[in-house]
This record gives C-alpha cells, sequence and structure tokens, in this order.
C-alpha cells in the first residue's frame, strides 16, 4: 500500500473531475493512472518527482496491476512515499548509462515515462532522444507543464520567462509529433498547466526522427490587401 509524505493520496481521487485547478491536476494524474491500470504488470519512468504527488498516484497504479515504478530527480526524494513497487534513483534524468546500470529491467521496454523535471527546451527534447527508443509499442509518453496560457499577461501565474519557456516545450511536442506522424497519437488535457499524452504505435526498435518546425505563414501585404478587398 503507498504511504505518502507530503499530502493525502486520497485527496487526489477524490478531486479528480472537481472544479478548480487542483481538480484539473488530479483529473491529469488520474489519466495517467486509468492507463496504467489497463496494463498487466507495467513499467513506468517518472522524470521528476519533488514532494511526490504523481509519484504517489503512479505507484498506487502500478500496485494494483504488478507494475514497477521508477522515478529520478536530482534532489533526494527517496522519503516522499512508500511503495514495494517504487524504485527512486537520485540522478539526472538524462544519465540514462547510470539509469540503465541502476534499473536494468528498463531495458525491456517502459509502458508510460511522465516527463515533469527541469522544464528547458534543450532538457526535454534530449530526454525524448534518450528515452522514446525505450518506450514500447502501444506505450505513453506523457509531458506535464506544456501549457503557457497560465503565465500569459494578465493571468494567475503571470511570467514573462516562464510564459517563454512553456510556449517553447509545447512548440517541441507538437514539432515532435509532426515528425513522427505515422508513428504517434497526441492528445491534450488543459488546465492548471496542461499536459500532452503520445501514444507510441511504432516498434520499440524503430527510432524516432528529429523535430521539425512547419514554418506558419504570417500576414503580408498582399493577403492584407486580399482581405481588405473581401477575398480569402
Amino acid at each position: 500500500m503507498v504511504e505518502t509524505r507530503h499530502y493525502d493520496l486520497q485527496s487526489v481521487f477524490a478531486a479528480a473531475g472537481e472544479p478548480g485547478r487542483f481538480g484539473k491536476h488530479a483529473s491529469q494524474l488520474m489519466e495517467l493512472h486509468r492507463r496504467i491500470c489497463s496494463l498487466e504488470a507495467p513499467l513506468v519512468l517518472e522524470c521528476g518527482v519533488h514532494k511526490g504527488f504523481s509519484s504517489g498516484v503512479l505507484a498506487d497504479a502500478c500496485e494494483r496491476v504488478g507494475g514497477r515504478l521508477v522515478s529520478l530527480d536530482i534532489v533526494d526524494c527517496s522519503d516522499v512515499i512508500t511503495s514495494d513497487c517504487w524504485t527512486f534513483i537520485q540522478t539526472d534524468d538524462t544519465d540514462q548509462e547510470r539509469v540503465l546500470r541502476e534499473a536494468p529491467f528498463l531495458k525491456e521496454g517502459i509502458d508510460l515515462i511522465f516527463i515533469d523535471s527541469w522544464h528547458s527546451l534543450r532538457h526535454v527534447r534530449r530526454q525524448l532522444e534518450l528515452w522514446y527508443p525505450y518506450v514500447r509499442q502501444s506505450g505513453w509518453l506523457a509531458f506535464h507543464d506544456v501549457d503557457p496560457t497560465p503565465y500569459m499577461r494578465g493571468q494567475p501565474d503571470d511570467n514573462r520567462d516562464s510564459e517563454i519557456v512553456w510556449r517553447a516545450i509545447w512548440q517541441l511536442v507538437q514539432d515532435f509529433f509532426y515528425a513522427n506522424e505515422d508513428d504517434l497519437l497526441l492528445e491534450y488535457h488543459l488546465g492548471d498547466k496542461g499536459m500532452a499524452i503520445m501514444q507510441k504505435l511504432a516498434p520499440m526498435s524503430k527510432l524516432p526522427n528529429f523535430p521539425r518546425r512547419i514554418a506558419p505563414r504570417h500576414v503580408s501585404f498582399y493577403s492584407l490587401a486580399r482581405r481588405l478587398r473581401g477575398r480569402n
């Protein structure tokens, strides 16, 4: 049975589907819980632990179906939850060599990876490069904190720097998806700071294409003139 140190796990279960930011956050975590519970003996990798809000939910799901959860953080979070199915490794989640040395069973295939550690474009891109090949066919890659809207001007968490970083990560998720569109499904769960979930359709052996930006169109003098003349 999962025990949590910093919060009541049952409060997350109870808040799912409720109004408010915490309700949205709980609903997103419970979406991951549901997917894990649909599998038999799944392997789950969590990047970023902090106080263990996601760790407790993921571990609870793993316990129910005989799965295993490996959590990574550069800070010692080894006491945030207690669970027989949980392995904590204090490390940078891009130090793949160390992670696989301490948890070699991840090489068998990851059913779900939850990315919620250092929020920087370079770091998230590196996580994709390293861990995507280990995600099993039909497995999921979930990205927390992908929506810049709460940080935009006049919004509850108005913060210019965070808005720019979150927007870059939002774009990276889309760029990666469209570079590998035939091999992925993508869905968003908005509210709080948002979550994106990709389902991998390709086998583990297939390496991904690098993210590619599809150049957007911009308003030009010609297009503006056409609008003024009433043309599309």
